[in-house]
C-alpha cells in the first residue's frame, strides 16, 4: 500500500474515480502476485523434501534388495531346516508357478506396449 500511495496522481489530472479504480486494481494485481509467488515456492519447496524422500527410499530398496540376494543361500537353507519338507516341496513349486506367470504378464506388457509404441509412432508420422 506504501508504494501506491507514494505515487503522485494529482500531476495527471486524472478523475479521483479513475485512480480509485487504477489504485484497486493495482492493490490486487499485487496481492495476487504475491500469493502466486508464495504457493509457487511453498510448492518448489515440497519438490525439493520430496526428492530427498524419494532418494532416501531409493537406497534403502537398493541395499535392502543387495542383502537379500546376498544372503540367498543362507535363507534358503534356513527356510529347508526349519520347515517340514513337504512344505518346502509346495514352496518350491509355487515359487516356480508364480515366476513363470510374473514372466508372461511382463512379457504381455512389453508387447502391448510396443504397439501403443509404434501405433503413436505412426500417428504422429502421418499427422
Amino acid at each position: 500500500m506504501g508504494f501506491i500511495d507514494n505515487l503522485k496522481f494529482e500531476e495527471f489530472q486524472i478523475s479521483e474515480e479513475v485512480i480509485n479504480i487504477l489504485k484497486n486494481s493495482i492493490t490486487t494485481f499485487l496481492n495476487n502476485l504475491s500469493s502466486w509467488i508464495t504457493n509457487f515456492l511453498s510448492y518448489m519447496l515440497s519438490m525439493i523434501s520430496s526428492i530427498a524422500t524419494v532418494g532416501i527410499y531409493t537406497v534403502i530398496t537398493i541395499l535392502a534388495t543387495y542383502f537379500i540376494c546376498a544372503d540367498r543361500i543362507y535363507i534358503l537353507d534356513q527356510i529347508e531346516h526349519h520347515f517340514p519338507k513337504e512344505w518346502v516341496k509346495k514352496l518350491s513349486k509355487n515359487i516356480r508357478k508364480i515366476t513363470k506367470l510374473l514372466g508372461g504378464y511382463l512379457k504381455a506388457q512389453v508387447i502391448l506396449i510396443a504397439i501403443n509404441f509404434i501405433l503413436v509412432l505412426i500417428r504422429i508420422i502421418y499427422a
